[in-house]
């Protein structure tokens, strides 16, 4: 079977789409990428489970523009190529997804990371939204299976769209790997201190403002923030006016080999999405289960979706996001009981035995069976 995914993302930090093609290659199948371009990149190479094909465009930064060019390039592409599954990551390259299904008669995956009606980019911008939910509502009935990231996302689409043939959940859960500390990167501190840490992207509505702020108050123990993006800056400044310097260490980016092993050094994984849009209230990111498969307790989010997982496992606690103090409350209670932080890290270690891509792949390429079949 011949399975094709597009994306108009950069391919190397989606490790989404990286582990369904890894396993789709396992099971047998040839399978390509193709994804945008940067400057400077090559626009082809054989990885290890699959061929990465990019497609450059003057646009890349963003608009309209972007999205024309890009839609209209992948036509060309698919040309020359008869896919028999095309797998469309995300509503931006859902419009030539369908145009090429209907020339090449193949069958459409529609991989929905989100829930684009719910998207803050369209917050202010109403005419944007309506062409592209117009878009998304014609392409629709062409869709074989849509698959999202969390089952209140799942839900809303089966919702929106009861004409859809079929709506299933494939999460963002990572590869079963061993956390070998030897593995990772040292992280600062002694072993007086515990070390609660955070990864991932700095963008608002995660939490790390109110996260920073409620480190003020946390004694025995020092922050260590991997990643980097926009609120960077800001948090820097909340360090310093909070003379936290000596406390909250920034490690920047780590390779995606590093991450896993160097989190489970920490003492504490901290991820306090804020139900700042609808995105975020149903959100199931990657760095939420990368703490279990590190083997760490968690302190998360009071979220429907992150309680849930909690309550079943046991593997850490959640707080209203929004309320420092209980923040703060919540880190020094956790820190301060050893027994119970072994208990947590016993039941993420159980947890991260079901909570692995490896369990995922075997439904995803059932669902490639399936519709093909």
């Amino acid at each position: 079977m011949k399975i094709y995914h597009i994306t108009i993302n950069p391919i190397d930090y989606e490790r989404r789409i990286h582990n369904q093609a890894a396993s789709a290659a396992v099971a047998g199948h040839s399978v390509h990428m193709i994804a945008l371009g940067m400057p400077g990149e090559k626009s082809a190479e054989q990885r290890a489970h699959f061929f990465l094909q990019r497609l450059t465009t003057p646009f890349y930064k963003g608009g309209a523009l972007k999205f024309l060019h890009f839609n209209l390039k992948l036509l060309i592409v698919f040309l020359k190529h008869k896919p028999d599954i095309i797998h469309c990551h995300d509503l931006w390259v859902l419009p030539a997804a369908v145009s090429i299904i209907l020339f090449r008669k193949c069958k459409l995956v529609y991989d929905a990371h989100e829930y684009y009606a719910g998207l803050e980019i369209f917050t202010h911008r109403h005419i944007r939204k309506r062409i592209w939910l117009f878009l998304e509502h014609l392409a629709i009935k062409k869709v074989d299976v849509l698959i999202t990231v969390s089952e209140p996302l799942a839900g809303l689409y089966r919702d929106k769209y009861p004409d859809l043939k079929r709506v299933e959940l494939i999460r963002n859960l990572p590869m079963q790997e061993s956390a070998d500390r030897e593995a990772g990167v040292p992280l600062p501190g002694n072993n007086d201190n515990k070390v609660v840490l955070f990864q991932g992207h700095f963008r608002p509505g995660r939490g790390l403002e109110n996260l920073v702020r409620a480190f003020a108050a946390v004694s025995g123990a020092r922050l260590v923030l991997i990643g980097g993006g926009e609120l960077e800056e800001k948090l820097k400044s909340i360090v310093k006016a909070e003379q936290m310097e000596d406390r909250v260490t920034f490690m920047g980016y780590l390779p995606t080999s590093q991450l896993i092993p160097t989190t489970a050094m920490a003492d504490l994984g901290i991820a306090l999405f804020e139900p700042t849009s609808i995105n975020y209230a149903y959100a199931l990111p990657n760095k939420f289960f990368e703490y279990v498969m590190a083997g760490i307790p968690v302190l998360a989010s009071n979220i429907e979706t992150f309680q849930d997982y909690i309550d079943k496992y046991n593997f850490g606690l959640t707080v209203n996001p929004a309320n420092i103090h209980e923040i703060t409350l919540a880190i020094q209670t956790m820190i301060a009981d050893e027994a119970r932080l072994q208990e947590w890290r016993r039941n993420a270690q159980i947890a991260a035995s079901e909570l692995n891509w490896e369990s995922e792949a075997k439904k995803m390429n059932r669902i490639y069976e399936e519709i093909f079949s």
